[in-house]
């Protein structure tokens, strides 16, 4: 264990929560005042939960498995979330004559009033703790300025604390499933499921939007969506990682598991998402 971690780099922290350093000032006040359309789709995640797969997933339904439509249509709207630069920008200039889907990493309170509100839906992926860590520190390792996650064990540190780069996993995924998982305009799934039950979830998906497709238009969009076709599309925006379930074990030292186990046996008591959270399938 790291004691002392160093003083992070090139963040971006307003109102107490820690934003990446290409986030404005402004920028959670103009998500928060985002105008939401009837049709929108948001898809939600903490980093590293998977939601460039659940946005392909989600574009493949919209496109009903159509390959030469995606690509086209992921090639002129090259967007990340919401919340990086100036996309919220580009995400309202977008044309009305189909559904935006929309990424985010916003926490509960910056997200688009009108969304908490009914308007639009929402596409929530929540992946477990212990993978989702593994994952996360993965990708900030080798990101610049961003010193204190360089090793795992300080990185491990900092996943506990709430100054973590997007808060810790369970302030973030805590206040919208215990809060929000009722609400009509929310599908929550898990990151195990979609890997237990790929297509299951497609039409758990196409069920929500409304947008029923046929067996074999289904069967399209889940071959489309396999991990291993995802990677050989270049025009799939930022695909990285394994994608392993139970991957934590080959980074989590005995003592590290057992300290993450007694803070989330603590955090999740009584809770209705404790339910839903495996590590293994």
């Amino acid at each position: 264990m790291t004691e002392n971690p160093k003083t992070l780099l090139g963040l971006n922290v307003i109102n107490g929560f820690t934003w990446p350093p290409h986030v404005h000032d402004d920028t959670p006040d103009n998500i928060h005042n985002f105008k939401v359309r009837e049709d929108d789709v948001f898809v939600l995640t903490y980093p590293k939960s998977g939601i460039h797969w659940t946005q392909t997933l989600v574009e493949n339904i919209l496109f009903e498995g159509n390959s030469d439509k995606i690509k086209k249509d992921s090639e002129s709207n090259p967007l990340g979330p919401i919340e990086l630069g100036d996309n919220f920008k580009k995400y309202e200039s977008f044309s009305t004559e189909k559904p935006r889907v929309i990424m985010s990493h916003a926490p509960v309170d910056v997200l688009p009033k009108q969304l908490l509100e009914g308007k639009g839906k929402v596409v929530f992926v929540i992946r477990n703790p212990k993978d989702n860590l593994v994952s996360y520190w993965n990708f900030l390792k080798d990101r610049q300025n961003l010193e204190e996650y360089e090793q795992w064990d300080s990185c491990f540190e900092a996943s506990l604390r709430a100054d973590m780069l997007y808060g810790n996993w369970f302030d973030f995924n805590l206040p919208y499933y215990e809060h929000h998982r009722n609400k009509k305009n929310f599908l929550f799934l898990t990151y195990e499921e979609m890997e237990l039950d790929h297509k299951g979830c497609v039409v758990r998906i196409c069920e929500f939007l409304s947008r029923p497709l046929s067996e074999e238009q289904v069967d399209k969009v889940v071959e489309n969506t396999t991990f291993s076709n995802m990677k050989a599309n270049k025009h799939v925006l930022c695909f990285q990682g394994k994608g392993i379930v139970g991957d934590w074990k080959t980074r989590f030292t005995v003592a590290q598991n057992e300290r993450f186990d007694a803070i989330c046996n603590q955090r999740m008591e009584g809770t209705a998402l404790a339910k839903r959270i495996v590590f293994e399938i």
